[in-house]
Order: C-alpha cells, then structure tokens, then sequence
C-alpha cells in the first residue's frame, strides 16, 4: 500500500489538472445532494471550507445556507499555531481571499466547535472505510476531535479521490459520509 504522502501527492495531480467545467460539473451534483439529506436538513450550524486549486466547490451551497437562514462558519487558518478557528459569517462580503488564494472571514467571530452541528469536510484522499487523507497537518482532525457526538462530518470529493483502502492511524477522524458526484459512502 502506498503511504499517506505518496496517495496525496498523485491524487492532487489528478484534481489539479481536472477542467474548471469537470470542477464546477461534480461540485454541483454534490451540492445537490447535500441539500437533500437530513443531516443537512437537520442542522443550524454548519462549519464548511472555502475551496481552492479545484476541490469541491462550496461557494453556491454557502450561498444557499445563507438564504436558508443556517448558522455558516468557515475556518479562519491560524498559521501560527496550526489551528483552524471557527469562524461565523452572515454574508458573502463577510470574506477574503487571502495570501494562499482562498477566502476565509476578514474579521474572526469565533463560534465555539460544540454548537457545530455539521462539518462539510475537505480532504485530499479518502477511502470506502470512511477514512481520510487532508493536506498533512493535521488542522481538521484538532477541530472534528471536539466536536459534540450528534455532530456530523460530511466529507466531499470527486469519486477518483476514494479508493478501495488508504493508510489510517489511531488518531485519524473518520467521516460519517462520503459524498462524490457518483456515490454516497455511508
């Protein structure tokens, strides 16, 4: 089996060098599906990534949250000390794009990770074990390790980032979903 940084290094190969029109194709499917299922249905406050260099795009569902009257909280990225801070906002205007080319919350209103009703989890590589590879440093897992036990995590990605099995370790966090354009892993 291939290691944790060998998976992510020929899966982002293949994400970076997807079309724009593939991106924005399965975003949409997926999206669509998020809105459908009663996790999503179900929850007040959602803490969910802004996408860059082709992950799932999560701009229309942040758009559709807002419209629905949903608590929306994106992470801020403390460098520093390598966390993420939940961070609310209330309209689009609310966020920047920052050095790295993403946008987060130009002002941190931290939200505290036990109202957290559900995390729409980004992620490099995943498995069919609910198991996921992120960029390596662990910012995710520090926030899904605190979050209460209703709260659900929802990863999305395109089906070519979930294979059959990837390298797990103990402290790793496993998603409750899975969500490609294709399928739904439970």
């Amino acid at each position: 089996m291939k290691t944790k940084s060998e998976l992510r290094k020929d899966i982002l190969s293949i994400r970076n060098n997807m079309s724009k029109e593939d991106v924005k194709e399965n975003s949409s499917a997926i999206m669509d599906k998020i809105i459908s299922i009663d996790v999503y249905k179900q929850s007040k406050v959602v803490f969910i990534y802004m996408d860059f260099k082709n992950e799932v795009m999560t701009s229309n569902l942040i758009k559709h949250m807002l419209f629905e009257k949903k608590r929306v909280v994106i992470p801020y990225t403390d460098m520093l000390n390598t966390v993420l801070i939940p961070s609310e906002i209330t309209k689009e205007a609310d966020l920047k794009l920052n050095s790295f080319g993403y946008y987060e919350p130009k002002n941190i209103s931290p939200v505290n990770i036990e109202e957290i009703d559900l995390v729409i989890v980004p992620g490099v590589v995943f498995d069919k074990n609910l198991n996921r590879i992120g960029f390596g440093k662990g910012y995710y897992d520090k926030n899904l390790n605190k979050l209460k036990p209703s709260a659900k995590k929802v990863a999305v990605a395109h089906e070519f980032q979930v294979l059959e099995n990837i390298p797990a370790e103990e402290h790793d966090v496993k998603m409750d979903m899975i969500i490609t354009e294709k399928n739904t892993y439970r």
